[in-house]
């Protein structure tokens, strides 16, 4: 299993590769759970569900039904608001409306504060494969950490051809074409006393 997001390589017309991040639940689950203090709730089902955007949803108007610019590619948590709201339903009109939810295909759902989905909402979860997950930490709090953890896991990266060496701090990329004496330069660096962060290929 992943631990980590995975990325789809382009190539372009240089020998710069650009990957692209592909973040699933699983991966956000195995990288950030443990600093999140997320835990399963419920079957692992949904750990194939794709995140899209790095950042965090409130559903609370899609609670109350209205799906109007819904941000279905993101992480959905339920904070005090969201709990309370629900729990002010009546039994039927409750499951409807998180069966709504869970029909618009989300990566997964997180419950902050330490609270519970009832098992008729948790019964939904599982029959749509909607991943569940209970924290903790305070709304707002999860959603500053879970954004900044998921801004660096959808980072672009580029692939150069080079080397690079740590100077006083400052990672410099050694590159050009072959035969010119890249790796030469950085062995008169090393033997000065700077460190080799990557060689051949630096990502």
């Amino acid at each position: 299993m992943p631990d980590g997001p995975t990325t789809q390589t382009i190539t372009s017309a240089s020998d710069q590769r650009k990957s692209v991040p592909v973040v699933t639940v699983e991966s956000f689950f195995n990288t950030h759970g443990e600093k999140l203090a997320l835990r399963l709730e419920g079957p692992r089902v949904g750990f194939h569900r794709k995140i899209r955007e790095p950042t965090i949803n409130r559903p609370g108007l899609a609670l109350s039904g209205f799906f109007v610019y819904f941000a279905e590619k993101r992480v959905q948590v339920l904070g005090a608001a969201e709990n309370t709201y629900l729990k002010s339903l009546s039994p039927k009109l409750r499951v409807k409306r998180f069966r709504a939810l869970c029909e618009q295909k989300i990566p997964c759902v997180v419950i902050s504060r330490g609270a519970h989905l009832d098992d008729p909402m948790m019964a939904v979860a599982a029959e749509e494969e909607i991943a569940i997950f209970r924290t903790p930490m305070i709304t707002m709090k999860f959603i500053n950490a879970a954004t900044i953890a998921l801004e660096v896991d959808f980072s672009p990266t580029v692939t150069e051809f080079g080397s690079m060496v740590d100077i006083l701090g400052v990672g410099v990329l050694i590159r050009g074409v072959s035969g010119i004496g890249k790796s030469e330069s950085v062995l008169q660096l090393i033997e000065r006393g700077y460190s080799l962060v990557a060689d051949d290929v630096t990502r």
